[in-house]
């Protein structure tokens, strides 16, 4: 699922484009582009998070990680709480040359493996 459609699916829940522009304290249009796909996500963290608590995503639940996740990937960024995470930045070169099929050595498989169990257990 892409963003705008997660947005679309859960503002759909809360009424009308209006209703939710009202509720929000957001521009009408602003909402209706960024339904659709057409404006992406704000990149400013504290509008972002007014539009997952308006859409009724709770804090720190997979819900509103997925939000967040989403928004990230929409913008072409690294979601904001793996950014400056020095693990993350040492395997994800290994990442991107497993995600474009190119081969990883078997001290870069491992790390990466561990990165991925490792933060799957911190939830």
């Amino acid at each position: 699922m892409k963003f705008h459609e997660l947005f679309k699916k859960k503002r759909m829940k809360n009424g009308t484009v209006r209703e939710f522009a009202k509720k929000s304290g957001l521009d009408l249009a602003y909402i209706s582009r960024l339904e659709n796909g057409i404006t992406l996500p704000p990149r400013d963290s504290k509008k972002l998070e007014k539009l997952a608590l308006a859409l009724g995503i709770k804090r720190n639940t997979d819900e509103w990680q997925e939000f967040m996740d989403l928004a990230a990937v929409a913008k072409n960024e690294l979601p904001a709480d793996l950014h400056d995470d020095a693990r993350v930045a040492k395997v994800l070169p290994a990442f991107y040359r497993a995600i474009r099929s190119k081969e990883m050595d078997e001290d870069e498989l491992q790390r990466l493996l561990d990165l991925i169990k490792d933060s799957g257990e911190e939830k």
